[in-house]
């Protein structure tokens, strides 16, 4: 056992302390990401923040196309109708095809890719949501948001520091865009509301009072209502969205109601 400390001693010694840092805390993706934002920027793509997103984007998007099992060909449509909604060049078209592919890995160094991500969008949360937007996207591109998929999307925002409610509007908006273009979809179960999920959708405080909880979900009901919102001119999107909306209104209001009796 003596004999074994030595050795490892010896090894740890002969190895000065900046190589050992490097070793022990080199980021995975440091000279892959280096040489994507050469790449980005002698073809015209400037800007951390915009090279970031695109290289994070895509090749996001190809952990998730991946993520059950196999490529489709409705997600390849996808991701190629996100390069010519950016406007890219041939370049960049086959810089995105490549992070796409090298994505797909399954030890493909994801959450290293997010930590990067975030550090350089310095909290933009708009550019985040677009970023978790188009991830979502992907798993709905087949029709069919599975399990994985979600388990998935949801550890990038829990690395992102995108919240649950922001995560939970955003997929309800592209379910409903799937179903507004005339798409049969199946998702995974929304999870069941806690009493503090209740009371945010609400708008509530902990210890409000039932006539509060009243007055919260007529105004709740009034704003989300689809015939309120049909009244005011709504799109399809939106009135598909305000379904989902009312019934966690109703099941959050149910909820609340249901404790203040049990206290």
């Amino acid at each position: 056992m003596a004999r074994l400390a030595d050795v490892v001693s010896q090894t740890f010694r002969s190895i000065s302390p900046e190589a050992l840092s490097e070793r022990l805390f080199r980021d995975p993706l440091e000279r892959w990401w280096q040489t994507c934002q050469k790449k980005l920027e002698a073809s015209g793509y400037e800007g951390p923040v915009q090279i970031a997103f695109f290289v994070s984007t895509f090749a996001a998007m190809g952990h998730v196309a991946k993520s059950n099992g196999r490529v489709k060909a409705v997600e390849v449509e996808l991701a190629s109708k996100v390069m010519q909604h950016l406007n890219l060049t041939t370049e960049q078209k086959q810089l995105a095809i490549r992070l796409f592919n090298e994505g797909k890995h399954k030890d493909f160094a994801l959450d290293t890719l997010l930590w990067r991500f975030k550090r350089q969008c310095h909290h933009r949360v708009s550019v985040l949501q677009i970023f978790i937007e188009i991830q979502l996207q992907m798993a709905y591109a087949d029709n069919n948001f599975d399990v994985r998929e979600a388990k998935l999307i949801k550890r990038m925002c829990k690395k992102l520091g995108v919240s649950e409610s922001i995560y939970i509007r955003i997929e309800r908006r592209v379910r409903a865009e799937k179903k507004a273009s005339q798409q049969m979809v199946s998702s995974v179960p929304q999870k069941i509301l806690n009493l503090s999920d209740a009371s945010e959708m609400l708008g509530v405080g902990r210890w409000a009072s039932q006539e509060q909880i009243k007055q919260a979900y007529r105004r709740m009901m009034s704003q989300h209502h689809p015939d309120k919102l049909q009244a005011r001119g709504a799109t399809r999107v939106e009135l598909i969205e305000s379904q989902d909306i009312v019934q966690d209104i109703k099941n959050a209001y149910e909820m609340l109601l249901k404790s203040r009796r049990i206290r």
